[in-house]
């Protein structure tokens, strides 16, 4: 099954839950922080369906200070082609910013010992934009949490008016 068809699945199971939360959205005259947007954690058996303003979305779906810097991003890049260690002992030893990586390598074991980062500090404030484009679409703004290695995390938009919901 593709992603695509997984967030459909995931859809048509959590539909009397979407559909309540299409009722509260449409409720919202003017969109702001405290518009509420779903999230359907589906990265284990026991999926979850939550409903957070979108002003506390990191509250619910775990943001990384330190995957976007420019360095781990680097690393990540490395790992694509070569070994985890191979990846990290390059990184550490390059002498022009080795000493540098270092720190913020320190500071992204810090971030994942209390859990895994779900989406960037930069995903998540893509998502608050995206939420008011949804919203002044007429739309539902939802997060995806699937299980993958380690994790997908998608972002959508369902018409208010798929649940009956009539819009001006």
């Amino acid at each position: 099954m593709d992603q695509r068809e997984r967030v459909q699945q995931l859809c048509e199971d959590h539909a009397e839950d979407l559909r309540s939360h299409a009722i509260n959205v449409a409720e919202h005259r003017q969109w702001d922080l405290t518009l509420p947007v779903a999230v359907i954690d589906a990265r284990s058996d026991r999926r979850r369906f939550h409903v957070t303003a979108v002003g506390t979305i990191g509250n619910v779906v775990r943001v990384s200070t330190t995957i976007d810097h420019p360095l781990m991003q680097q690393l990540f890049k490395l790992i694509q082609t070569r070994s985890d260690d191979s990846a990290l002992d390059l990184m550490l030893s390059d002498a022009d910013y080795g000493e540098e990586f270092a720190a913020m390598f320190e500071m992204y074991r810090e971030e994942r010992s209390g859990g895994a980062p779900l989406w960037s500090a930069s995903d998540a404030a893509s998502f608050v934009v995206k939420s008011k484009q949804a919203f002044d679409d007429r739309e539902l703004a939802i997060v995806a949490l699937l299980p993958s290695d380690p994790h997908d995390v998608v972002t959508f938009g369902i018409p208010l008016r798929y649940y009956g919901i009539e819009t001006s």
